[in-house]
């Protein structure tokens, strides 16, 4: 009997962080798409991120989701969640529905510089950093993913190689280079020994980044070699791009030998069958 692949994103970025739209107008846009549930995750506290919330926001933002939840309840399932920054003060995780442990930055002279802002800004922290080498920066990044999923708390292991964010053509590194493709393939083995949720992050490609999305396909495949799980996440940060490039990830997912995905469900994670065809919609169908 045929069925439909329940459409569902647990990372969503909003006003209080660095989204475009409220939490609301991210609802609506899920109901559109056809979701049966939505996770938030705005970029928590830290004093090295310009994109996380003020800490006097938090409270804010917990009590926005929860109204949300009860506003919505019985057409949409929602869920709390926070994006945890690697350099971020330790936070009490448990006022969550779940959590998502990403790195963003690198070390820079006894502070830290961001992967993501731009290709130039990237080119110039290599440059100011690292001596002008590029695998050097990559292995920083790589030792920071890997000491915070050995820590964290959190579920959701958030695109684990940010780091390639602006190497679409591999103008900055080879991704081959085992001084890339050793410390990145540690960070998999950290993230399927402990039973970590891996997203397929399609936010690069929304903003017309990168035409796949995050991980690579040789960290996918590690990753399904060592059981490791996954979860698809559009890391929207416009109501617009929602489910952006969900067919991609999904066709990727099964590349690499996935046959099912976690998606939110029930107030917790729930493993559900990936499917081989798409209805009009992105949706799964037999």
């Amino acid at each position: 009997m045929s069925h439909m692949f329940p459409f569902s994103n647990v990372h969503t970025h909003t006003v209080f962080s660095d989204g475009k739209n409220t939490a609301e107008e991210m609802v609506r846009a899920a109901l559109a798409a056809g979701f049966t549930s939505l996770g938030f995750s705005d970029h928590g506290h830290s004093p090295w991120d310009v994109c996380g919330m003020r800490l006097e926001d938090e409270p804010l933002y917990r009590a926005e989701v929860r109204h949300l939840k009860e506003k919505y309840a019985g057409e949409i399932e929602l869920a709390l969640g926070y994006e945890h920054d690697a350099t971020a003060p330790d936070t009490d995780l448990s006022v969550y529905d779940y959590a998502i442990e990403s790195v963003h930055f690198v070390h820079a002279d006894g502070g830290f510089v961001s992967v993501d802002e731009s290709a130039d800004a990237l080119r110039r922290h290599i440059e100011a950093y690292f001596g002008g080498d590029p695998y050097r920066m990559a292995r920083d990044y790589f030792d920071n993913v890997a000491e915070a999923l050995s820590r964290t708390a959190a579920l959701v292991a958030g695109h684990i190689d940010l780091v390639t964010k602006f190497n679409e053509d591999g103008r900055m590194f080879d991704t081959e280079d085992p001084r890339f493709s050793k410390p990145a393939m540690e960070c998999v083995r950290i993230a399927a020994e402990r039973g970590m949720l891996v997203e397929i992050n399609t936010g690069a490609m929304s903003r017309g980044y990168r035409t796949a999305p995050y991980p690579s396909e040789a960290l996918l495949k590690q990753l399904n070699a060592l059981g490791g799980r996954i979860t698809i996440t559009s890391d929207c940060h416009r109501a617009e791009w929602i489910s952006f490039g969900f067919d991609r990830a999904c066709a990727l997912a099964q590349a690499c030998g996935f046959r099912s995905v976690w998606i939110w469900k029930d107030g917790g994670f729930r493993e559900m069958p990936l499917q081989d065809t798409f209805d009009h919609k992105g949706r799964y169908a037999p």
